[in-house]
């Protein structure tokens, strides 16, 4: 994997590309808290099509933004059309968007129909609602790695930071994590809302995947999309929560590269 990085309205963002030599184009999108490196593993088990895996603003190896404005849904739409740029003239995009990332997916395939040829929305609904000030809470900068672990846990009671890992880096403060926890806050409260009639207007073929114990994708919601939407392929996963990918690979593996059929066996 290679690390790259492209321009968008003046801010450096950062993106892996896994080099493959292929006009089919799959873009791995991350949610908050995320970053691209943990779709690694899905990468290295993923043939013939080249694999674009973006740190989101704010995350990874990106800048963070200068104001809090800059995390809203235009700024994110307007990175993913800066890197479609930045990668050029292709025969085949297909989006695939976890959480946040999902409704960044399902906005940019509705708005732009001409670019983007299929679509893979992980564990999203098309109405949103959270609340994410427990971001602000973790210990930064922590004496040891340990000791930010144990504050993440606190939090939120639960092992989140096996999926925060990749995220944590020795600053010569101390251990710190790479996203932006105030712009996750403002990244969440600009993402609530009712997507409706943004994910009915999409057309192209597209794949809903849930994981059965997500605490961010309801069942009610869940049941409302496959019904808003009775042509697009549906799969739940019954030992996932929010995180398929992280959570249940091999099964999250066959799902996409069975999608990724229908363009290049």
């Amino acid at each position: 994997m290679e690390q790259h990085y492209f321009d968008s309205n003046g801010m450096q963002l950062a993106y892996l590309d896994n080099g493959a030599d292929s006009d089919y184009v799959l873009v791995l999108m991350h949610g908050l808290f995320a970053r691209a490196t943990l779709y690694k593993p899905f990468m290295e088990r993923t043939k013939g099509w080249r694999i674009i895996a973006p740190d989101l603003r704010g995350h990874g190896r990106s800048e963070h933004a200068a104001e809090l404005t800059g995390y809203d849904r235009d700024s994110y739409l307007h990175d993913l059309k800066a890197l479609l740029e930045k990668i050029g003239e292709t025969k085949c995009i297909v989006l695939l968007g976890h959480s946040l990332s999902g409704v960044t997916a399902y906005q940019f395939a509705a708005k732009y129909p001409e670019l983007i040829d299929g679509l893979i929305v992980e564990d999203m609904g098309h109405k949103v609602s959270g609340e994410l000030t427990y971001a602000l809470q973790f210990q930064q900068p922590a004496d040891t790695l340990a000791t930010l672990s144990h504050s993440i846990e606190q939090v939120q009671n639960e092992n989140h930071f096996l999926y925060y890992t990749d995220s944590a880096y020795e600053a010569n403060d101390g251990w710190r994590l790479c996203f932006d926890p105030q712009g996750i806050k403002a990244s969440q409260d600009f993402l609530n809302g009712d997507y409706t009639n943004t994910y009915q207007n999409v057309t192209c073929p597209t794949l809903l995947m849930r994981g059965a114990h997500s605490p961010i994708l309801t069942e009610e919601v869940w049941e409302e999309m496959k019904q808003l939407r009775p042509e697009a392929e549906s799969k739940q996963f019954d030992k996932c929560g929010h995180s398929i990918h992280f959570e249940d690979l091999n099964s999250f593996s066959r799902s996409v590269h069975q999608f990724l059929k229908k363009w290049k066996a």
